[in-house]
């Protein structure tokens, strides 16, 4: 018999979600059409593959067997996908880029200049605290604090990202103590939630409060940036959009010790791909040319 790939991603995507419904919804898909795939695949290998239990599905011995095959076939399948596109000899095309929300945030900031460079080229921004796995081609690009342990890819430091306390001119101007160092005893702060707790500056601000907890604390780093600039507290901000928001007064020089290094990762098959290597190209020229800005060294703090 010939086997389906289709069919072989079906009977992956259950065995590692152990149900019908969730592998629908990793597959993008109706649950009749995974129930009606497997199905097929279990009548073409004249067995069955999955064990029915009331907490879900479960590899009988002969999916066990199956399954490192399956494996097999995803990998050659995602390298030929990656390889496909090295085949193309435009700089046009989609490039999907994978980022958490500070450099999200600047790359935002900059894609006119990025659209103007690069007209042929559509952009996709994945916006994620979890990083793009690019062996499953996820995404082409990944901009990304830590250094990748993966085999396979490569990466190229950008540059250095610094933070600095900000608040609004209006409650800076109503409120004197956040321009000196009682700002930690006598101003209300806006910050990441407990389990954001790990984000640049935040361990920093949790030990300056001295057990006071953030009287607004968040999930996401843009929410944080509005709550400040409408006054809402005060906050620890990436010093390239603290700086660039006219709302927002900076009353701290850079921290010391919560700078974080960006890189930018590719997978080692695609970075000659010419559409991601345009991509690439022009985000080490914007970052190289905005390293001041988010090294916060082209704005002094408020006196």
């Amino acid at each position: 018999m010939t086997m389906n790939w289709d069919d072989m991603r079906v009977f992956l995507a259950v065995a590692r979600d152990g149900s019908l419904s969730a592998a629908a919804r990793h597959l993008k898909v109706t649950q009749p059409t995974v129930g009606r795939r497997l199905g097929q695949l279990e009548s073409d290998l004249g067995t069955r593959l999955f064990d029915r239990l009331p907490d879900g599905f479960v590899p009988t011995q002969a999916g066990e067997e199956l399954l490192p095959i399956a494996e097999d076939m995803e990998k050659a399948a995602h390298a030929l996908q990656r390889r496909q596109a090295t085949l193309a000899d435009t700089v046009s095309g989609t490039v999907r880029l994978s980022v958490f929300e500070v450099p999200a945030q600047f790359v935002t900031m900059h894609l006119p200049a990025i659209r103007a460079n690069l007209p042929e080229i559509e952009i996709e921004l994945s916006v994620n605290h979890m990083n793009a796995n690019l062996s499953r081609r996820e995404a082409d690009l990944v901009l990304q604090v830590c250094l990748p342990d993966t085999p396979g890819l490569i990466a190229r430091k950008l540059g250095e990202l610094s933070y600095a306390v900000y608040g609004s001119h209006a409650y800076v101007a109503a409120t004197p103590a956040a321009r000196g160092n009682k700002r930690y005893q006598d101003c209300e702060w806006v910050a990441f939630d407990d389990d954001h707790v790990y984000f640049d500056g935040q361990t920093w601000l949790r030990e300056k409060l001295a057990g006071r907890a953030p009287a607004i604390r968040m999930n996401n780093g843009h929410a944080i940036h509005d709550a400040v600039r409408i006054g809402a507290g005060l906050g620890v901000l990436p010093c390239f959009a603290g700086d660039s928001d006219p709302d927002l007064v900076r009353l701290t020089a850079p921290i010391q010790g919560v700078e974080s290094d960006l890189n930018l990762v590719v997978h080692r098959d695609l970075k000659k791909v010419p559409s991601v290597r345009a991509v690439m190209d022009e985000l080490i020229r914007l970052f190289k040319q905005e390293a001041p800005r988010l090294a916060g060294r082209s704005k002094r703090e408020a006196a």
